[in-house]
C-alpha cells in the first residue's frame, strides 16, 4: 500500500471505531433506563404492600417498635399507635369484590356451642352479584400463645394458611343463602349467621380459635369463588378456670386550655363535657363498668387542669373565651350546666368507691423536665395536682395515693427515682420499656418492683397489646370492624388465662387522648373485661395478686422517646417567665399584710398557666400552642414588672457631707403593690441606706427622699433596684442610675488644710514677735533719757561726744587711743573707730542707738586676724553714705554692756572664739570694715 493511501486508511478505521463506542454508549443507556424503572418499581411496590410488609427500621409513635398495617390509630402525640397487634382485616384485601364487616362476634357462653356473627356486606363491582352463599370455618386448634395470635391477627396470609373445618349452621346445612346480595354504591347489606361448634367438649382452660367468614357467589353470571372474607377469634370457655383481674386505667385529659388571665383558649371544651362528647363517653363508660360488689372497676386518671377549667366554666356569672374578634376580655357565655354536671359525676364516681388518683399539673411532660434539670416544676407539677384533685372530691390530699402515669406509660430511670422522691408509690410503666433478662413464655404479673435512691417503687405493668386492640377501631369504613376488634381483645384476655393455671394481675392503661368513635365503643371495650376468663378490678385491686414476678432487667427508655420530648431550650424559656412570674409573690402579696386567697387569685394563675406549657399536648408540631400559653403570661409578667417604676434626676448636687437624693416611686398596675428598693454605689465615698421598703396602691406615686453621706469631693454613681421582699430582682433591665456631686471636702483633705493654714499662722506670729522686741527695746531706751557721755570721747562741737579715733561728721579723724594693759581699747589710741550714727542729732535713730561692744585686741577674731572688732552693725545698716551723729558713741560699762545682752539676745557671743570672746559679737571686721558674709542679719 503506497503512502498516500494510508491517511485515508487510518480516517476509516477511526469512524468504524467511533460508531461502535456509539453503539456502546446507545446500550448502556438503554440498559440503564430499563433498569432504573425495575427499581422503582420495586420500591413503589414495597410501599404499596405496606400493609403487610413491617418496615423494621421505622418505630412508631410511642414505643418505637415497628408498625402493622392493620392496626389503625391516630397520629396526635403522646397516642400509642399499635405496632403489630391490630385486629384481623374484614377482607381478603382490597381487590375482592364482596368487603365482609364484622360487627359482633358473639362466643358461645359456658356449656354451649353455638357461635353466632354479624356484620355487613358492601361490594364494589360494576356487574350484579348472584348466588351468593356464607359459610363458618374454625381452626381445627386452639391458639397457643400471644405470639401466634398477633401473627394471626396481622397478616391475612397466615390466616388463610391455617387448618380449618366447616362448621354446620344452626340450620343444618353447611352454607347459607343470601337473598339480598349487595350493590355498588347502596348502604350496605347487613348479615348474621349462626353455627355449631359441635359436640367437643370445651378446653379445661379457656382458647381462642381462629374463625373465618367466607362469602361465595358468581359476578355477572360468572362463579367466582371467593367474593370475600373475614378472620377473627371465637373463645370457648368452661366456666371453671380462674379468671385474670385486669385493672383498667382511663385517663380525664386534654390540653391546657385556662389562661392566667382567666380567659379559656376557645370553647372546645364545651362540647367535650356535654352529652355525645368525648370525655362525657369515657366518664359514662366509667360509672356503669362495675365489679360483682357494685363497685367501680375502673380507674380514672383526671388531669387537674382540666377540672380547673370545667370550674371556671361553672361560675354563676359565665366565663370567657379568647377569640380573635373578642378583644381583651374575650367572648361571654352563659353558666356550663353540662360542666357543672361533669364534675358532680367525678365526685359521685369517686363516693361510689372508684379508684381516682390525678395526673401532673397541666399534663407536664415528667420526662422531658426530668433530663432539663428542671426538678422544681416536676415537683409543682405532681403536688399541685394533688391539691387540686383532693380540693375536687373534697378529700386531704395527704391521705389520697400517689400514682404516677408518664405519657405512653415511658419513663427512664431518672424520672422515676424523682418520682419516688416525690413522695409517688406506685408507677404505671409500658411493658416494653421492662424488658426481662430471659424471655418468658407466658404473660407475668403486672406488678414489681423498682430500687431508687428513696427507697423501692411499686411498678405496674401496662399491656401495650390489649390498649393498642382496644384503641384500634377509629369507625372508618377501611379500618378493623367494631366486631373484630372486641373479638380479638377477648381472644387476648383468654390467651392470658390459658397460659398458666394461676391467675396473673393485668393491667390495660388506655391513651390520654383516646376518642372513642361511637357513643357506646367505651362502654362495649369496658365490658369485654368482664368475661368467663378475666374480670374488671380496681388499680390497687392487685395487691393480692402480688406474686413473685420474673428477674426484669434494668428500665429501658428509647431513644425515639426521648427524641420526642419537649426540647430543653424551649423549656429553658419556659422556665425563665416562670420564674419572673414566682417573683411577683411577695410584691403583689406580701406576707402577714395580704389575704389568704391573694396568692390563689394573683400568682397562681400565672405560674400554673406556664406549667401547663410544658404539657405533653405541645409534642411534636403542636408545640406553638404552648409557645402562645408561655407569651400569653410573659405579657402579664411585663406589663407588672414594667408598670413599677423609679422616676429620679440624671444628677444631684450635693454642698455639704449630708444630703438628699429625692427619687419617684410609680405604681402602673391594677394591683397594690410592695416594692424594695436597694441603694448601692460602686464608690466608697458615697454611703447611703441599703434598702427601704414602700407599699403603694394602684395608680399611686410616691415622693422618696434618700440620705447620702459624701466622704469627699467627687461625682459618685448612686444605683437604685426594684426587688421584691425576698431579695429577687424585679427586672433584667439596668438599675436606675443617679450621678450624686459632691463639693464638700474629705475628713483628710480638710486634716491637711486645717493643719497647713495653722502652721502657716503660727509661722506669722513668730515674725511679728521678732519684729515687735526690737521695737520694744528701742522704746525702753526712749523712756530713760540719754546715756552718760562714754569715757575717752571727746566732744564734738554741738556737744556731743566723739569717741577716739572714729571720723567725725565732717570727715576729720578723732585722735587715736591706745592699747590699755587689760586689753581694752584706751579711747583716743585705737586704731579703728566707730562711724557715728545718722541722721541729725536728737532723731529716733541717735536715741535708739545700740550700746557699743568692744573685744580686747588680743582676741583673735573669725573674720581677721588679730584686729580687734566693735559691734557696728547697726551704723552699718543705716549704710556707708548716711552722716554719722554729732556725738560718737560710748562704750558704756560693764552693767549697761550686761543689761544691752539681756534685751537682744540676737547679739551672742559666737561660741568658737572662747571665754574671751563672750562680750564680743563682732558684726564688721575691724580691720576691713566689711560685715562677714555668714554673720550678716536681715533681722533688726
Amino acid at each position: 500500500m503506497t503512502a498516500p493511501h494510508r491517511p485515508a486508511l487510518r480516517a476509516r478505521r477511526r469512524s468504524a471505531a467511533g460508531g461502535r463506542r456509539w453503539a456502546t454508549r446507545l446500550a448502556a443507556l438503554a440498559l440503564l433506563a430499563l433498569v432504573v424503572p425495575v427499581a422503582g418499581g420495586s420500591a413503589a411496590g414495597a410501599a404499596i404492600r405496606g400493609g403487610l410488609v413491617e418496615r423494621i427500621a421505622r418505630p412508631d409513635s410511642s414505643t418505637g417498635s415497628p408498625r402493622s398495617s392493620t392496626a389503625s390509630s391516630t397520629d396526635e402525640p403522646g397516642n400509642s399507635r399499635p405496632s403489630s397487634s391490630g385486629s384481623t382485616p374484614s377482607s381478603t384485601g382490597a381487590g375482592n369484590p364482596v368487603t365482609v364487616t364484622l360487627t359482633e362476634v358473639q362466643a358461645p357462653p359456658a356449656g354451649s356451642s353455638v357461635v353466632s356473627v354479624q356484620g355487613t356486606l358492601a361490594t364494589s363491582a360494576d356487574q350484579p352479584l348472584t348466588d351468593l352463599r356464607m359459610s363458618l370455618w374454625i381452626g381445627s386448634a386452639p391458639v397457643t400463645s400471644r405470639g401466634q395470635l398477633e401473627t394471626l391477627a396481622g397478616s391475612t396470609v397466615a390466616a388463610r394458611a391455617l387448618t380449618t373445618r366447616q362448621l354446620a349452621l344452626a340450620s343444618g346445612d353447611r352454607s347459607q343463602p343470601l337473598t339480598d346480595p349487595p350493590v355498588r354504591g347502596t348502604d350496605p347489606v347487613p348479615f348474621m349467621i349462626t353455627g355449631d361448634l359441635g359436640g367437643a367438649a370445651p378446653p379445661a382452660r379457656a382458647g381462642a380459635y381462629p374463625l373465618r367468614v367466607l362469602v361465595t357467589g358468581s359476578i355477572g353470571g360468572r362463579a367466582t369463588s371467593p367474593l370475600g372474607a373475614a378472620y377473627t377469634f371465637v373463645v370457648r370457655s368452661s366456666g371453671q378456670q380462674q379468671r385474670t383481674p385486669v385493672a383498667v386505667v382511663l385517663p380525664l385529659a386534654d390540653q391546657p386550655r385556662l389562661r392566667s388571665d382567666g380567659l379559656l383558649t376557645d370553647n372546645v371544651l364545651a362540647d367535650e363535657v356535654k352529652p355525645g362528647g368525648r370525655l362525657y363517653r369515657l366518664l359514662d363508660a366509667a360509672r356503669t363498668t362495675v365489679t360483682a360488689e357494685g363497685r367501680p372497676a375502673v380507674t380514672l386518671a383526671v388531669d387537674p387542669t382540666l377540672v380547673q377549667a370545667l370550674q371556671a366554666m361553672t361560675n354563676p356569672d359565665g366565663y370567657h373565651y379568647a377569640s380573635p374578634g373578642g378583644g381583651a376580655e374575650g367572648v361571654k357565655e352563659t353558666q356550663s350546666s353540662s360542666a357543672a354536671q361533669f364534675l358532680n359525676d367525678i365526685r359521685g364516681f369517686a363516693e361510689a368507691g372508684g379508684a381516682v388518683f390525678a395526673l401532673p399539673y397541666g399534663d407536664a411532660d415528667l420526662a422531658a423536665l426530668v433530663h432539663a434539670q428542671k426538678l422544681d416544676t416536676v415537683s409543682y407539677a405532681v403536688n399541685t395536682g394533688q391539691v387540686v384533685l383532693a380540693a375536687l372530691l373534697k378529700r386531704d390530699p395527704r391521705q389520697m395515693e400517689r400514682v404516677a402515669y408518664p405519657v405512653d406509660g415511658l419513663a427512664d430511670a431518672a424520672t422515676v427515682d424523682v418520682l419516688r422522691q416525690l413522695q409517688v408509690g406506685t408507677v404505671l410503666l409500658d411493658d416494653r420499656s421492662l424488658r426481662p433478662r430471659s424471655s418468658a413464655t407466658y404473660t407475668p404479673s403486672a406488678t414489681y418492683e423498682l430500687p431508687t435512691s428513696a427507697g423501692p417503687i411499686r411498678a405496674l405493668a401496662t399491656d401495650h397489646r390489649l390498649a393498642e386492640i382496644a384503641t384500634s377501631f377509629d369507625g372508618r369504613a377501611d379500618g378493623p370492624s367494631a366486631g373484630g376488634v372486641l373479638a380479638h381483645l377477648r381472644a387476648e384476655l383468654a390467651t392470658i388465662t390459658a397460659e398458666r393455671s394461676e391467675p396473673r394481675f393485668q393491667v390495660l392503661a388506655l391513651p390520654r387522648d383516646w376518642a372513642p368513635p361511637t357513643d357506646d365503643w367505651a362502654r362495649q371495650v369496658l365490658g369485654t373485661i368482664d368475661s368467663d376468663y378475666s374480670t374488671p378490678v380496681p388499680l390497687d385491686g392487685g395487691a393480692g395478686q402480688n406474686q413473685p414476678p420474673p428477674r426484669r432487667g434494668a428500665l429501658v427508655y428509647p431513644a425515639d422517646a426521648q427524641a420526642r420530648e419537649l426540647p430543653a431550650t424551649y423549656l429553658d424559656a419556659v422556665t425563665s417567665v416562670r420564674d419572673e412570674a414566682r417573683a411577683l409573690g411577695p410584691v403583689l402579696c406580701p406576707p402577714l399584710k395580704s389575704p389568704p386567697t391573694c396568692q390563689v387569685d394573683r400568682v397562681n394563675p400565672m405560674s400554673d398557666a406556664l406549667v401547663t406549657a410544658t404539657s405533653v399536648a405541645w409534642r411534636g408540631g403542636r408545640m406553638v400552642d404552648g409557645v402562645s400559653l408561655s407569651q400569653q403570661v410573659d405579657g402579664d409578667v411585663s406589663a407588672i414588672r414594667n408598670g413599677i417604676q423609679v422616676v429620679a434626676s440624671r444628677s444631684v448636687n450635693l454642698t455639704s457631707k449630708h444630703g438628699l437624693v429625692p427619687i419617684t416611686l410609680e405604681n402602673n398596675t391594677k394591683f397594690e403593690v410592695t416594692v424594695v428598693l436597694a441603694f448601692s454605689s460602686t464608690h466608697s465615698r458615697l454611703r447611703s441606706p441599703a434598702r427601704e421598703t414602700r407599699t403603694l396602691p394602684s395608680g399611686q406615686k410616691a415622693q422618696i427622699e434618700i440620705e447620702v453621706d459624701a466622704e469627699g469631693a467627687g461625682t459618685f454613681p448612686l444605683e437604685i433596684r426594684r426587688l421584691n421582699l425576698d431579695g429577687q430582682a424585679l427586672s433584667t433591665d439596668p438599675p436606675t442610675r443617679v450621678l450624686v456631686r459632691s463639693t464638700v471636702y474629705g475628713a483628710i483633705a480638710t486634716a491637711i488644710t486645717i493643719g497647713a493654714v495653722s502652721v502657716l499662722l503660727l509661722a506669722v506670729v513668730i515674725r511679728l514677735a521678732r519684729r515687735l522686741r526690737p521695737g520694744a527695746r528701742r522704746a525702753a531706751d526712749s523712756a530713760g533719757g540719754a546715756p552718760p557721755p562714754v569715757a575717752g570721747a571727746t566732744a564734738a562741737p554741738d556737744g556731743t561726744a566723739i569717741l577716739s579715733g572714729t571720723t567725725a561728721l565732717s570727715g576729720t579723724t578723732a585722735p587715736s587711743g591706745t592699747t590699755a594693759p587689760d586689753g581694752r581699747m584706751d579711747p583716743g589710741t585705737g586704731a579703728a573707730g566707730g562711724a557715728a550714727l545718722p541722721g541729725r542729732p536728737g532723731s529716733e535713730s541717735d536715741t535708739a542707738r545700740p550700746p557699743l561692744r568692744r573685744a580686747p585686741a588680743t582676741v583673735a577674731s573669725g573674720w581677721s586676724t588679730g584686729a580687734p572688732t566693735t559691734d557696728l552693725s547697726y551704723a552699718a545698716r543705716r549704710g556707708p553714705a548716711s552722716a554719722p551723729a554729732a556725738r560718737g558713741l560710748a562704750p558704756g560699762t560693764g552693767q549697761e554692756q550686761d543689761r544691752d545682752r539681756e534685751q537682744d539676745r540676737e547679739h551672742l557671743p559666737d561660741p568658737g572664739h572662747g571665754v574671751a570672746a563672750e562680750h564680743v559679737a563682732p558684726e564688721r571686721d575691724a580691720a576691713t570694715g566689711q560685715v562677714p558674709s555668714r554673720r550678716r542679719r536681715s533681722g533688726p
